[in-house]
């Protein structure tokens, strides 16, 4: 389903804990035409005039581009949606049927310069009677792919969520089992592979955050309340950097 708003109304998208409940426009006061005051509204087109107060989350953007989560990551009712908040058009990513065998699923969202296009990764962790969890990717490529495809089996995402980290088209996240590896997809190849965390690491995942700052990625620990340590890999894919 495609919608597009009628008149050109510039958003801020205002995050707290990845809720878009804080996501507004810029609008001008017509009642004031000289002296041109702006006006905050907290509202968002979206296909129900409720949506935006139930459980919708950010995913992640590009370019301008805003990919959305409704629902919750455990259960059948969910949905995801591509959004350009600043032409208040938008519209909703297709998904595959949910199976039983399906535990949790969590989102990503990219950009290939390469190709041109933007791609909607999947993280579904599922469970067969009697057997271990199994985390794997798909890939959905936004005007392209009639269906989502499965590029095997990968680490599952630190608390069933991609870091917002995207480098050249290359999503980042980390897994909860180890901090010592840095795990990529690469929208381009569709490669997935790991990097090195830096030496002598002692902080869990769950306090280490991924984080692009000048086109590098970088690492935060955030585990002491005084101060933040942050490594700057600034020869990407070299640890050592």
């Amino acid at each position: 389903m495609y919608y597009k708003r009628s008149s050109y109304f510039p958003s801020i998208l205002l995050s707290i804990n990845d809720s878009v409940r804080l996501l507004v426009e810029l609008k001008d006061d017509v009642t004031h035409p000289l002296n041109r005051a702006i006006m905050l509204s907290p509202r968002f087109h979206l296909p129900s005039p409720t949506l935006y107060k139930q459980n919708l989350r950010l995913i992640s953007s590009c370019n301008g581009f805003i990919c959305l989560f409704n629902g919750w990551r455990n259960t059948v009712e969910h949905s995801v949606y591509i959004s350009n908040p600043l032409l208040g058009e938008y519209f909703e990513v297709k998904l595959p049927e949910w199976e039983k065998r399906i535990q949790r699923v969590a989102y990503a969202f990219c950009f290939s310069e390469t190709s041109g296009q933007y791609k909607v990764l999947k993280s579904v962790v599922s469970k067969l009677e009697g057997c271990p969890h199994v985390s794997e990717l798909e890939v959905y490529t936004i005007g392209v792919d009639e269906k989502w495809r499965n590029v095997g089996e990968v680490p599952e995402p630190l608390c069933r969520s991609f870091c917002k980290a995207n480098v050249n088209g290359i999503v980042h996240w980390m897994n909860s089992e180890k901090n010592d590896s840095i795990y990529s997809f690469n929208s381009w190849t569709e490669e997935v592979k790991s990097v090195l965390a830096p030496r002598g690491l002692e902080t869990s995942s769950s306090c280490l955050t991924l984080v692009e700052l000048g086109n590098c990625l970088c690492l935060c620990d955030t585990n002491d309340c005084e101060y933040v340590d942050i490594w700057w890999m600034k020869e990407y894919g070299i640890a050592e950097s």
